[in-house]
């Protein structure tokens, strides 16, 4: 996935918590979920960039796993 958009994105519901959206919230207006540099975005976008970062370390971090899984059965 390229993080800079360069990807078709698809359009899904998804449901958090009230705290969850609360935190979001909190994290948007502090300015701790960042914006592009010389950008500005609507909520609703970076709700989906912060999202899809998270789905991007998560998906790195499984190719990570399998690698070192891989690495210790070849050793066996």
């Amino acid at each position: 996935m390229d993080m800079m958009g360069r990807v078709g994105l698809v359009e899904i519901p998804v449901l958090i918590a009230p705290d969850q959206k609360a935190w979001m919230d909190r994290m948007i207006k502090e300015g701790k979920i960042a914006i592009p540099p010389g950008g500005t975005l609507e909520k609703g976008s970076l709700y989906s960039m912060f999202i899809r970062m998270l789905l991007h370390n998560a998906m790195e971090e499984q190719r990570r796993q399998e690698a070192l899984e891989q690495a210790d059965e070849d050793e066996e």
